[in-house]
């Protein structure tokens, strides 16, 4: 490489120095700037991976919340249905309740005795409920046979509560005390 350079002029190896020079400051300013691009190119793919996790979250979150919109419209749906066929009328719904009752009661084979009735009602919806209370005395077959009537009736009854009283092993008897709720729109 020396003899290379000997065989040049002063001028030409001024030259050939400043445009080393040169291609080595232009190679330093290139790697200084160079790094510089490197970290905000790494500062930027990293606010990218925390704008992607966001819409992400943000796209599982408006996921959901369409899903609970859908839910709620259906919950509408099935309340409208229910209110043609399974809410009580309103100006009849005691006898109504009562006749459907007697209907439950001989359909079961059930004697119930010390009937009570009492009104409920919910706080910013417009229905209300007839609470019925009666005891029973009987099989465990009789009731069972109740509660299925019940459940496949269509109108809206609910058993609210069964409490055990007495059992007596030596016949099989139960006595119990039931509550029902049937349902009514104001």
């Amino acid at each position: 490489m020396n003899a290379l350079f000997s065989h040049l002029e002063d001028g030409e190896r001024k030259t050939l120095g400043r445009l080393a020079l040169a291609v080595l400051l232009a190679a330093l300013l290139f790697f200084v700037l160079a790094v510089g691009q490197r970290s905000r190119y790494f500062e930027a793919r990293d606010s990218l991976a925390v704008l992607q996790e966001t819409t992400r979250k943000a796209e599982r979150s408006e996921a959901a919340t369409k899903a609970e919109w859908l839910r709620w419209q259906e919950a509408g749906r099935d309340l409208d249905s229910l209110r043609g066929r399974a809410f009580y009328d309103d100006a009849s719904v005691f006898q109504s309740l009562r006749r459907d009752l007697q209907r439950i009661f001989a359909q079961a084979g059930m004697d119930v005795s010390d009937i009570s009735y009492r009104y409920s009602d919910f706080d910013k919806v417009p229905i209300k409920k007839v609470v019925v209370t009666f005891s029973y005395s009987g099989s465990y077959a009789d009731l069972k046979r109740f509660l299925a009537i019940v459940e496949r009736f269509p109108k809206l009854l609910a058993v609210e509560k069964i409490e055990f009283q007495k059992t007596n092993t030596d016949n099989g008897l139960l006595n119990l005390r039931l509550t029902l709720a049937g349902y009514y729109e104001t």
